[in-house]
């Protein structure tokens, strides 16, 4: 950018009252958009994508349709969307709200309230798994959006991973959990 400036040269000195350009750098900063809602708007999108793909009525015939063996079927990987969102969301609750040593959390595959989910997906009806997910996706949005980064950085342990961060629970067991099941629901109904 250019900036006028109320001088000129004498003798190789500027002399006041005339103008001359002289180039100025002009500086922008950007602020980076808030990491919880940058995740939350990730989240969000995983449930529209969800429920545009469920709206199709050419996947009507393969919701509970395992795409091979030992695979979920889109019913159930949604099942257990509803039900992994708030359980790892509660978890961080924990986390956030420990004092003292760091907890430790987490669960295993075969933990009965995530085979829960699973089961409660392959019996329910798509319109109310999908209200469902809808509804679990705007609390944790809602939720994720309004940490502190003070909140965001408190950490615990998690038996397969180590020491974690709210911010990586959020990430690693949430945000992009769901986006790897929205693909894997992809790929069921495409099959």
């Amino acid at each position: 950018m250019y900036h006028l400036s109320d001088s000129t040269h004498t003798a190789g000195r500027p002399r006041r009252g005339s103008l001359i350009l002289t180039r100025r750098r002009e500086v922008t900063t950007h602020t980076a958009e808030n990491p919880g809602e940058t995740q939350a708007k990730r989240l969000e999108r995983v449930y529209e994508d969800v429920a545009k793909l469920l709206r199709e009525p050419k996947v009507a015939s393969r919701l509970r349709t395992a795409p091979g063996e030992n695979e979920w079927s889109a019913m159930q990987t949604l099942g257990h969307m509803t039900e992994m969102i708030p359980y790892w969301l509660h978890h961080c609750r924990v986390l956030i709200a420990a004092t003292g040593d760091l907890p430790t959390f987490g669960r295993t595959p075969g933990s009965p309230e995530r085979l829960a989910g699973v089961a409660h997906g392959a019996a329910a009806q798509p319109d109310v798994l999908l209200s469902q997910l809808q509804k679990e996706v705007r609390a944790a949005a809602g939720t994720i959006r309004n940490l502190s980064l003070a909140e965001r950085s408190k950490r615990g342990i998690n038996p397969e991973r180590g020491e974690v961060t709210v911010a990586d629970v959020l990430e690693s067991f949430i945000v992009s959990h769901a986006e790897e099941h929205l693909a894997q629901v992809q790929a069921a109904l495409r099959s």
